[in-house]
């Protein structure tokens, strides 16, 4: 049975797919594939890059090539097991490093910017 409120998708909008779509693939490790619905709607049409994780609680993530003006001021998180690893990887693709891995709470986290001014956090966990 579905968990009411959970979250299951994340969505951005993006001012340029291809670029995008290689830095979180480069910078940010995700798996992206192509895709296109073959729909013409608002929310579900168009050309994008996604990825849907289906082990434990399923969660998609997509970017879009923006219809309007692109989604900007999101921060994302995702999990790494090996933060120096993943922070030089994000380097030499290019992301925007905001501060290097430092210590947190949670464990160690660096925080990165993509092209449309989102925030992307990579953390490793204590």
């Amino acid at each position: 049975m579905a968990q009411h409120g959970r979250l299951v998708a994340v969505i951005l909008e993006v001012s340029d797919l291809d670029s995008s779509a290689a830095l979180y693939r480069d910078a940010f490790g995700l798996d992206l594939h192509p895709g296109d619905n073959g729909v013409d709607d608002r929310w579900t049409g168009g050309r994008h890059a996604e990825i849907s994780w289906r082990e434990g609680a399923y969660l998609h993530f997509a970017l879009y090539a923006a219809k309007e003006k692109p989604t900007s001021g999101v921060q994302i998180t995702l999990s790494v097991e090996d933060i120096d690893g993943a922070h030089a990887a994000a380097v030499r693709a290019g992301a925007h490093v905001l501060h290097e891995p430092r210590p947190e709470p949670w464990g160690r986290s660096g925080r990165y910017s993509d092209f449309d001014g989102n925030v992307i956090e990579l953390t490793q966990h204590a």
